[in-house]
């Protein structure tokens, strides 16, 4: 009997791999946001808010993708710019390969910076780096969506990539980023 669950349970893994694409583990630090470094600042996550904006940041255990709660950041009118990546280098790649960003984000009152400045999420690599800036454009992307979507994009490491760097611009209104997920796919 052990033997028959194991069994389905491999099998069920192995369909779920292949199914997604994905041949890799996750490289993104707390991607699911359960660990908090501080009541407003997910461990292994950094934000840089620019001049002139301000900024809310949160927990949601109310309004989630998965897991225990999602995060929250909140740019206060007029708007302006922050950042928000992860603190910790991503060095688990193989020059080379496809890597393919997976992240869960919902968005009220987007818009972009009182200095046109568009929100979006952009992907890259050290030390050579893709030109144009691998990005998903989130006015477009978010736009007439009212819950919860899923955003992907796949990139190619170049030949000599030692690090991925992944970071979130938000420039107004309100955006609840959950189960980021960056790996290896086939």
């Amino acid at each position: 009997m052990k033997k028959v669950v194991a069994g389905i349970a491999f099998l069920a893994g192995f369909l779920m791999t292949v199914s997604y694409g994905f041949c890799g583990t996750n490289i993104v630090p707390n991607g699911g946001f359960e660990t908090k470094k501080t009541d407003t600042l997910p461990a292994g996550w950094e934000t840089k808010i620019h001049r002139g904006t301000s900024a809310e940041f949160a927990f949601s255990d109310t309004d989630k993708h998965g897991g225990a709660c999602s995060y929250m950041i909140k740019i206060n009118p007029p708007g302006g710019s922050l950042l928000f990546f992860p603190a910790t280098e991503m060095t688990a790649i193989t020059p080379g390969k496809k890597y393919q960003l997976s992240v869960w984000l919902k968005a009220k009152g987007m818009g972009y910076s009182p200095n046109f400045i568009a929100p979006a999420i952009r992907l890259n690599y050290k030390p050579t780096r893709l030109s144009p800036v691998p990005t998903i454009d989130l006015m477009l992307e978010m736009k007439g969506e009212n819950g919860w979507k899923n955003l992907k994009m796949t990139t190619v490491a170049p030949p000599d990539a030692r690090e991925i760097t992944l970071d979130f611009l938000i420039t107004n209104g309100t955006v609840w980023i959950d189960d980021v997920q960056i790996s290896e796919v086939n």
